[in-house]
C-alpha cells in the first residue's frame, strides 16, 4: 500500500471514464485486489440487508476505461470498501456533478412548518397510538414508516407529526420532502437538507464544512432542544443518516417505500386499510344515502388503498350523474383490461423505475401466477434464475414495498400491483415468454407436487401419472405434507388455470397426483375443482382417471347420483380402453355407492370382480384395498367372523406394501366386528390403532370415524362422559372437513350417547338432523339409524306412538337391506352393533 495516508479524491474528472480512472487508482492506493474488492461489497450490502448484489464482473468492469454510464450505488460501495464513508460521500456528489444531477440534488426545500393538508384518517389508530407512546421518551427516537405506494405512509406521518407538535410547545419542526420517488428529479442531497436546517437554526449554512461536519454541527444546535423532523420518501438509508439529530427530545419520521436499515429506528409497515375502513372512508368522502353493496364492491376494485380510494371519491363527487354502479361498471372495465388510474399508475410505475432489470422482470412475471402466494421456488421457475437468486430478487421487491411478506419465505402481491405488473407484462414481454414462463411454472408444480406424493404415498406410485423428475427434495412424509399444504391453493389455482389457458395434460396430471392427498386431508371442494377441471378438457384414460377421482369428490361431499354417473362413464372409458387399474378402480368406486344406496349385493359383486383383476395384473395394493371395502360389507351385514378373517389377509397384504392409510380404515372396520361380537375391550384397542394411523397419515376424516367408534366402544364399558366428549369431537371434524357421510353417523353415535345421559330430547334434535342428512344423501342404513335413534329417544320422552311410528319405519328400513337389526323385536332401543366404517377409495 502506498505511504501516502490519504485515499485520492474524485477530483478532478470531467466525466464518467475519467472517474472510472480515479476509482482504478483508488484501488491501486488501497493495495485490495479485484476479487477482495468484490468480496467487500457483497459483504457490506449483506450486513445492511441490500437483495441486489452485484457479480464479480460487474465490479470489474465499473472500473475499466469506456463506460458511458456508471451506477452510482455501485461507486459508492467500491469507494466505502476501499476507504470510508466519508470519502464515499465525496464520491456521491463528484458522480452527480458529473452526471448533471449535482445541482438538482442540492435544490431543496426545507420547510419550518408542517405541510397544512391534513386529512381525517381512516383507521390507523393502531399506529398512531403507537407513535404516540414512542414519542413520550426522553430518548431520541426514529420511527420509519414504510409500506407500498399510495397506502397512506405520508398522511399517517403528518396527523402524527401534527400532533406530536401540538403537545410540545414550540419544538423545532423541520419538513422536507427527501424526492426518493420524484420521477422528473433526483433524490436531495444530504448536504443540501442540513444547510438549510443550519441556516434556519441561526448558521451561515454549511459552507465549508462537509457532509460529516454539518451533521456534527446540526445536532450540536439542537442539544437541549425539542425537535420534530419529518421526513418524507426517503431515497435509501445512507441519505438519511447524516440527517438524524441523535439528541434527547428529538423526533424523526421517515416515510420511504423501501425498507432502511437505521439503527435504533423503530418500523411501521402500513398495510392496505381493511375491508370495513375503507367502507367508512368512502363513506365519509361521500356522504350518506349511498348503497351499501355498491360501495363495498368499488373498495374492493381499488384495493383498499388509500390513493386509490380517494381518487375514486374524488371521480364519484365530481362527476354527479354517474350513479354508483356506472362507477363499478368502468371500475371492472379498467380491472379487466389491466388499467389503473392514472396517478396510481405513475405511483407504482416510479417504485417498478426504480428497479434493476431482473427485479422488474421477476415482478412482470409474478402477475402470470395464478395463484395468491408463492416462494422463491417458484419465483425462480418463472424467470429462470436460481432459487438463491430469486431469493434475493423477492427480498429486494418487499424492501420496496413492491410485494407482501405473508409469511416467512412466502410472498404476495397486492391486487393493484398485481393489474400494474400484469399490464407491463402484456405491454413489456411478448406472449410467447409469457406462455414459456407460464409453462415453466406449471412445470414446477406438477413435478415438485409428484416428488411430494412419491414421499407422502409411496405405495400408490403406480396409480399416479408419470411426470419429469423435479429437483424438489422432501426429507420425509411431513416434510411433503407440509409442502402440500402450504401449496394446496397454488396447486388448485395452477390445474385450473392450465384447463382454461391450454395446458390439458398439467390440470390431468395434477388431477391425478393429488388425489390421494385431497381425499385423505379432507380438501373436497379443492379436490371437486380440480378434477371436474381435468374432466373438462382431460381425454381417453387420462379423463376416465379424472372422472373416477371427480366421483370421488360428489360423493364425499354428499352427491351419490352424480358420484354413480361419472363412476359408470369412468369404467366405460377404462373397459373399451382395454385400462384394467382403471377399470378395477372403477369398480371399487362403483361398489362403494351402490352400497350406499343398499344395494350389497351389486357392492359386493363390484368389490370381489376388482379383486380378480388386480389379481391378473398383480396389483397387491388393489387387492387390499378392495379387501378393506369386502371386510366392511361383511360387517355391516352381521358377518363378523368373515370381516375378523378377511382383514387378517388384508393386513398381511397391508404390511407388504406398505399402506398406513387403508391400514388405519381396516383397524376400524375390525373395531366394528368385535363391537358385534360383544368385545368391547378389543374394539377400544383397534379403535385406538385407527385413530393414531389417522392422526399420522393426516386423514382427518378416519379419525372422525374412529372416533365414532371409539365412543361407542366406551358407551358399552358404561364410560358415557368420555364417549360424549368423543362424539362431539367427530361431529366437529366431520363438519370441519364437510363429509356429510361421516356427519350423519357421528350425530346418530352422539344422540345414542345423550339417551344415556339422560337427554332424551337432546337426542331427539340430534336424530333428527342426522335422518336430514341421511335423506338428502339418499343413504337408506344411516336413514334407518336415524328412525331408530328417534324410537328409543321419543320413547324415554313418553311419546310412546311417535316412538313406535319411528321403530316401524327403522325395521322396515333394516329389513329391506338385511341387516342384523332387521331381526330385532325391541321396542325403541337402538341397536349398538354399527357405525359406518370409513372406507377406501381408489
Amino acid at each position: 500500500m502506498s505511504t501516502d495516508a490519504r485515499p485520492p479524491g474524485p477530483e478532478p474528472a470531467a466525466n464518467l471514464d475519467e472517474l472510472a480512472a480515479r476509482l482504478r487508482e483508488l484501488r491501486v492506493w488501497s493495495g485490495v485486489s479485484y476479487r477482495e474488492l468484490h468480496r467487500r461489497i457483497v459483504r457490506s450490502r449483506a450486513a445492511r440487508r441490500i437483495a441486489e448484489v452485484p457479480v464479480y464482473d460487474t465490479v470489474y468492469r465499473c472500473l475499466q476505461p469506456g463506460r458511458s454510464r456508471l451506477d452510482v450505488e455501485l461507486v459508492v460501495d467500491v469507494v466505502r470498501a476501499l476507504a470510508d464513508d466519508q470519502v464515499a460521500a465525496r464520491w456521491r456528489q463528484a458522480h452527480q456533478a458529473i452526471t448533471g444531477t449535482a445541482a438538482d440534488a442540492a435544490v431543496v426545500n426545507v420547510s419550518e412548518r408542517l405541510p397544512d393538508d391534513r386529512i381525517h384518517l381512516t383507521g390507523r389508530a393502531g399506529e398512531l397510538r403507537r407513535l404516540c407512546e414512542l414519542a413520550s421518551s426522553p430518548e431520541p427516537v426514529v420511527v420509519v414508516i414504510d409500506g407500498m405506494a399510495g397506502v397512506g405512509k405520508t398522511s399517517l406521518a403528518i396527523e402524527a407529526a401534527h400532533r406530536l407538535t401540538a403537545v410540545h410547545k414550540q419544538p423545532v419542526v423541520f419538513a422536507v420532502d427527501l424526492r426518493g420517488n420524484d420521477p422528473a428529479r433526483p433524490p436531495a442531497d444530504p448536504g443540501a437538507v442540513l444547510d438549510a436546517c443550519l441556516k434556519s437554526l441561526g448558521q451561515r449554512g454549511g459552507k465549508g464544512l462537509d457532509l460529516p461536519a454539518r451533521t456534527a454541527r446540526f445536532r450540536e444546535l439542537l442539544l437541549g432542544k425539542r425537535a420534530v423532523l419529518l421526513l418524507d420518501s426517503a431515497a435509501s438509508a445512507d441519505q438519511v443518516l447524516p440527517l438524524l439529530p441523535g439528541t434527547p427530545g428529538s423526533f424523526v419520521l421517515v416515510t420511504s417505500r423501501i425498507r432502511l436499515n437505521l439503527p435504533a429506528a423503530a418500523t411501521i409497515s402500513l398495510e392496505p386499510l381493511t375491508a370495513t375502513e375503507s367502507v367508512q372512508l368512502l363513506r365519509r368522502q361521500l356522504g350518506p344515502g349511498q348503497e351499501s353493496r355498491a360501495i363495498q364492491k368499488i373498495a374492493d376494485h381499488a384495493g383498499h388503498l388509500p390513493l386509490a380510494l380517494a381518487l375514486v371519491a374524488g371521480r364519484i363527487t365530481s362527476t354527479p350523474e354517474w350513479t354508483l354502479s356506472d362507477h363499478l361498471d368502468r371500475l371492472a372495465d379498467r380491472h379487466r383490461s389491466l388499467r389503473l388510474d392514472d396517478q396510481v399508475e405513475a405511483a407504482f410505475a416510479q417504485s417498478y423505475n426504480s428497479l434493476g432489470t431482473d427485479q422488474r422482470r421477476l415482478l412482470r412475471r409474478l402477475a402470470l401466477h395464478p395463484g395468491d402466494d408463492w416462494d422463491a421456488a417458484a419465483a425462480a421457475a418463472l424467470t429462470g434464475a436460481s432459487p438463491a437468486e430469486a431469493s434475493g430478487e423477492l427480498r429486494e421487491l418487499a424492501d420496496r414495498s413492491l410485494i407482501q411478506t405473508r409469511s416467512p419465505g412466502r410472498y404476495g402481491l397486492h391486487a393493484l400491483v398485481r393489474t400494474f405488473a400484469a399490464h407491463r407484462a402484456r405491454d413489456d414481454e411478448p406472449a410467447r415468454l409469457r406462455r414459456d414462463a407460464s409453462t415453466a411454472l406449471l412445470d414446477h408444480y406438477r413435478q415438485s407436487a409428484a416428488a411430494a406424493m412419491a414421499i407422502y404415498a409411496p405405495h400408490e406410485s403406480a396409480w399416479r401419472p408419470l411426470v419429469p423428475e423435479s429437483t424438489a427434495a422432501f426429507a420425509d412424509r411431513e416434510a411433503a405434507r407440509r409442502w402440500l399444504e402450504s401449496e394446496r391453493v397454488n396447486l388448485i389455482a395452477c390445474g385450473i388455470y392450465a384447463a382454461e389457458h391450454g395446458w390439458p395434460d398439467h390440470v390431468a396430471d395434477l388431477s391425478g397426483i393429488l388425489y390421494r392427498y385431497l381425499d385423505d386431508t379432507g380438501q373436497y371442494a379443492d379436490g371437486e375443482n380440480l378434477h371436474h377441471a381435468a374432466v373438462q378438457v382431460a381425454t381417453g384414460t387420462a379423463r376416465g382417471r379424472a372422472l373416477s377421482s371427480l366421483g370421488v369428490a360428489y360423493w364425499r361431499l354428499g352427491s351419490f347420483g352424480k358420484a354413480r354417473n361419472v363412476y359408470q362413464e369412468a369404467l366405460g372409458i377404462a373397459a373399451t380402453a382395454g385400462d384394467r387399474p382403471e377399470e378395477l378402480r372403477a369398480l371399487i368406486n362403483l361398489g362403494l355407492v351402490n352400497e350406499r344406496s343398499g344395494d350389497y349385493r351389486e357392492a359386493l359383486a363390484g368389490y370381489w370382480a376388482s379383486i380378480k383383476i388386480s389379481d391378473e395384473i398383480g396389483s397387491r395394493l388393489a387387492t387390499a384395498q378392495a379387501l378393506q371395502n369386502v371386510v366392511h360389507l361383511d360387517e355391516r351385514l352381521g358377518r363378523y367372523e368373515d370381516a375378523l378373517e378377511h382383514s387378517e389377509q388384508c393386513l398381511a397384504i397391508l404390511a407388504e406394501v406398505g399402506d398406513r392409510a387403508t391400514e388405519g380404515r381396516l383397524r376400524n372396520s375390525r373395531a366394528q366386528a368385535h363391537l358385534g361380537l360383544k368385545d368391547a375391550e378389543a374394539a377400544l384397542a383397534e379403535a385406538a390403532q385407527a385413530a393414531a394411523i389417522a392422526r399420522e397419515v393426516n386423514n382427518r376424516v378416519g379419525e372422525a370415524y374412529a372416533l365414532i367408534t371409539t365412543g361407542r366402544a366406551l358407551r358399552e364399558t358404561a364410560d358415557l362422559d368420555r364417549a360424549h366428549q368423543i362424539h362431539e369431537r367427530a361431529v366437529s371434524i366431520a363438519r370441519e372437513v364437510g363429509n356429510q357421510d361421516c356427519e350423519a353417523q357421528a350425530l346418530n353415535a352422539l344422540g345414542t350417547t345423550l339417551l344415556e345421559l339422560s337427554r332424551a330430547d337432546d337426542a331427539v334434535l340430534l336424530h333428527k338432523a342426522a335422518l336430514a342428512i341421511a335423506e338428502e344423501l339418499g343413504d337408506p342404513y344411516e336413514r334407518a339409524k336415524s328412525h331408530d335413534g328417534l324410537a328409543a329417544a321419543l320413547s324415554a320422552s313418553g311419546e310412546t306412538e311417535a316412538a313406535g311410528g319411528e321403530l316401524h319405519q327403522a325395521l322396515n328400513l333394516y329389513r329391506e337391506l338385511r341387516t342384523p337389526e332387521a331381526k330385532s323385536d325391541r321396542c325403541g332401543r337402538p341397536e349398538a352393533a354399527h357405525t359406518g366404517a370409513h372406507q377406501y377409495w381408489l
